[in-house]
């Protein structure tokens, strides 16, 4: 992963483009990260690209971060793991 400041990316936005085509770029500010760049080839496919996309699919996700977990070992017991 390559780490650059934001305005070092800004002067240089082709550059860090092209890394992104291959590897991770960090932008920090002031030295905390502040945004992550990759390639969306890099990762996914054109499924991956359509969940992305898909408000549906993040408020689906919303909801379900909102519902209560359960205990590890409750869910080790209903997975058969808990040998």
């Amino acid at each position: 992963m390559k780490t650059v400041s934001v305005e070092e990316f800004q002067s240089h936005v082709d550059q860090y483009l092209g890394i992104a085509d291959s590897d991770d770029v960090l932008l920090v500010r002031d030295g905390k990260p502040v945004a992550w760049l990759r390639s969306v080839e890099q990762d996914y496919d054109e499924e991956d690209r359509a969940y992305i996309n898909d408000p549906e699919f993040w408020k689906m996700i919303a909801e379900r971060r909102r519902e209560p977990g359960i205990p590890w070992e409750e869910a080790k017991k209903q997975l058969g793991l808990d040998s």
